[in-house]
Protein backbone atom coordinates (compact mmCIF):
# COMPACT_ATOMS: atom_id res chain seq x y z
CA UNK A 1 0.00 0.00 0.00
CA UNK A 2 1.09 3.69 -0.53
CA UNK A 3 2.81 5.95 2.52
CA UNK A 4 0.16 6.70 5.03
CA UNK A 5 -2.04 3.67 4.63
CA UNK A 6 -4.41 2.57 6.88
CA UNK A 7 -4.30 -0.88 5.53
CA UNK A 8 -2.77 -3.25 3.15
CA UNK A 9 -4.28 -4.33 -0.34
CA UNK A 10 -4.05 -7.39 -1.80
CA UNK A 11 -2.27 -8.12 -5.03
CA UNK A 12 -4.58 -8.80 -8.20
CA UNK A 13 -4.05 -12.42 -9.66
CA UNK A 14 -1.42 -12.16 -12.07
CA UNK A 15 0.53 -9.96 -9.59
CA UNK A 16 2.92 -11.03 -6.31
CA UNK A 17 4.64 -9.26 -3.38
CA UNK A 18 6.96 -9.64 -0.82
CA UNK A 19 7.25 -8.60 2.74
CA UNK A 20 6.90 -4.95 3.11
CA UNK A 21 6.26 -4.48 -0.63
CA UNK A 22 4.79 -1.03 -1.51
CA UNK A 23 3.65 -2.10 -5.07
CA UNK A 24 2.58 -5.60 -6.68
CA UNK A 25 5.12 -6.68 -9.50
CA UNK A 26 3.70 -8.38 -12.65
CA UNK A 27 4.38 -11.98 -13.28
CA UNK A 28 6.36 -12.81 -15.91
CA UNK A 29 5.07 -14.67 -19.16
CA UNK A 30 5.09 -18.31 -18.64
CA UNK A 31 4.20 -18.11 -14.70
CA UNK A 32 1.09 -17.69 -12.92
CA UNK A 33 -0.14 -16.18 -9.57
CA UNK A 34 -3.58 -16.35 -6.93
CA UNK A 35 -4.55 -13.29 -5.43
CA UNK A 36 -2.48 -12.26 -2.37
CA UNK A 37 0.76 -14.03 -3.87
CA UNK A 38 4.27 -14.38 -2.23
CA UNK A 39 5.56 -15.57 -5.75
CA UNK A 40 4.48 -16.58 -9.30
CA UNK A 41 4.37 -20.26 -10.24
CA UNK A 42 5.56 -21.49 -13.50
CA UNK A 43 3.46 -23.08 -15.58
CA UNK A 44 3.42 -26.73 -16.51
CA UNK A 45 4.76 -28.60 -19.91
CA UNK A 46 1.63 -28.49 -21.68
CA UNK A 47 0.30 -25.03 -20.63
CA UNK A 48 1.77 -21.15 -20.88
CA UNK A 49 0.92 -18.06 -20.24
CA UNK A 50 1.74 -14.33 -20.84
CA UNK A 51 3.08 -12.02 -18.46
CA UNK A 52 0.49 -10.85 -15.74
CA UNK A 53 -1.95 -14.15 -15.77
CA UNK A 54 -3.58 -15.92 -13.03
CA UNK A 55 -3.69 -19.21 -14.75
CA UNK A 56 -2.02 -20.91 -17.76
CA UNK A 57 -4.14 -21.75 -21.15
CA UNK A 58 -3.91 -25.45 -22.54
CA UNK A 59 -1.65 -25.51 -25.76
CA UNK A 60 -4.02 -26.24 -28.42
CA UNK A 61 -3.50 -29.64 -30.14
CA UNK A 62 -0.54 -29.52 -32.89
CA UNK A 63 1.38 -27.26 -30.72
CA UNK A 64 3.56 -28.21 -27.33
CA UNK A 65 5.63 -26.23 -24.74
CA UNK A 66 7.92 -26.90 -22.11
CA UNK A 67 7.68 -25.64 -18.48
CA UNK A 68 7.22 -22.05 -17.45
CA UNK A 69 6.66 -21.13 -21.52
CA UNK A 70 5.34 -17.91 -22.87
CA UNK A 71 4.36 -19.61 -26.33
CA UNK A 72 3.26 -22.57 -27.46
CA UNK A 73 5.20 -24.58 -30.50
CA UNK A 74 3.41 -25.68 -33.28
CA UNK A 75 4.80 -29.37 -34.39
CA UNK A 76 6.71 -30.03 -37.32
CA UNK A 77 5.74 -31.25 -39.96
CA UNK A 78 5.96 -35.32 -39.92
CA UNK A 79 5.22 -35.22 -36.55
CA UNK A 80 1.54 -34.62 -34.28
CA UNK A 81 0.39 -33.29 -30.91
CA UNK A 82 -2.66 -33.34 -28.54
CA UNK A 83 -4.09 -30.61 -26.52
CA UNK A 84 -1.65 -30.07 -23.62
CA UNK A 85 1.21 -31.97 -24.74
CA UNK A 86 5.00 -31.91 -23.77
CA UNK A 87 6.54 -32.60 -27.09
CA UNK A 88 5.26 -33.61 -30.78
CA UNK A 89 4.87 -37.75 -31.67
CA UNK A 90 6.41 -38.83 -34.99
CA UNK A 91 3.77 -40.28 -37.77
CA UNK A 92 4.15 -43.89 -38.16
CA UNK A 93 5.56 -44.89 -41.02
CA UNK A 94 3.20 -44.87 -44.08
CA UNK A 95 1.32 -41.48 -42.58
CA UNK A 96 2.20 -37.81 -43.02
CA UNK A 97 0.78 -34.57 -41.40
CA UNK A 98 1.65 -30.87 -42.28
CA UNK A 99 2.99 -28.82 -39.56
CA UNK A 100 0.84 -27.80 -36.80
CA UNK A 101 -1.22 -31.49 -36.81
CA UNK A 102 -3.25 -32.37 -34.28
CA UNK A 103 -3.86 -36.18 -35.28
Amino acid sequence: SGSGASSCAACDGGYYSEQASSTCTKCDGGTWSNTIATSCTDCAAGRWSGSGASSCAACDGGYYSEQASSTCTKCDGGTWSNTIATSCTDCAAGRWSGSGASS
